[in-house]
């Protein structure tokens, strides 16, 4: 699990690289005053120890269409999962972490000064597709990172599948959601969704079935009523 933890941390580096060049460029589209359009006033109160405790059974109940709900907390890393069956088919959902524009170091500048949201533009950069030429930079920085390592399973057999599975993640597994939201994407292969809402970046899940035979389309739709309901917050 250290390498896909390098992995992702890697993953991050790259994008907010991207990030801040595609910023720049973006910056002269034009002069946009809005910075988001929905309230996030009341997930500033669910930071530190009180992280993700609005991700409640009341607050998803309604996409569990009246089927017994079975939560599945881990209250010290803060993260929050629920399932449910509907016609025999077993539903997962969650909670992993909850990021706010200060906690990216997200700062307006003269080269994003006219960018609406600073959140759904990292978003939009770290959360996408890789490029080929991407993914290769990608792959040398793990790799560089691996060589440095002291552990000596760093270049197992077991980490390279781990590397492989992460990388795959960013290839062609990408779909844009049509939500309340300020933005959302689902990565279909790692069953990933993630939300802004005003200035928070949620990191959520959402799969529908088993690992190994998931109904792709249906834990699409299920991201999407995911991504709705955490819109609605502080509605």
């Amino acid at each position: 699990m250290k390498l896909l933890a390098i992995a992702f941390n890697l993953l991050l580096l790259l994008a907010a690289s991207m990030c801040s060049s595609s910023s720049g460029e973006k910056s002269l589209l034009g002069n946009n005053s809005s910075s988001k359009k929905v309230d996030d006033s009341c997930l500033m109160d669910y930071t530190g120890e009180n992280e993700g405790k609005f991700f409640t059974e009341e607050l998803i109940k309604d996409l569990a269409n009246g089927n017994p709900i079975k939560p599945d907390h881990y209250e010290p890393r803060h993260m929050y999962r629920y399932s449910w069956k509907e016609n025999g088919v077993i539903h997962f959902i969650g909670f992993d972490e909850m990021e706010t524009a200060e906690k990216l170091r997200l700062k307006r500048n003269d080269k994003n000064k006219d960018i609406p949201n600073l959140v759904v533009d990292y978003t939009k950069n770290t959360y996408r597709d890789k490029t080929p030429e991407e993914a290769t930079k990608l792959n040398k920085l793990i790799d560089d990172e691996l060589g440095k390592s002291n552990d000596p399973n760093a270049n197992a057999s077991s980490n390279k599948s781990l590397q492989n599975t992460v990388m795959a993640m960013q290839q062609n597994a990408y779909i844009p959601l049509d939500t309340k939201a300020d933005y959302a994407v689902y990565n279909r292969k790692g069953f990933g969704v993630f939300v802004v809402v005003g200035e928070v970046l949620l990191s959520l899940s959402a799969q529908v079935g088993p690992y190994g035979s998931v109904d792709e389309e249906k834990s699409v739709e299920l991201a999407r009523k995911l991504a709705d309901k955490v819109a609605e917050v502080c509605n």
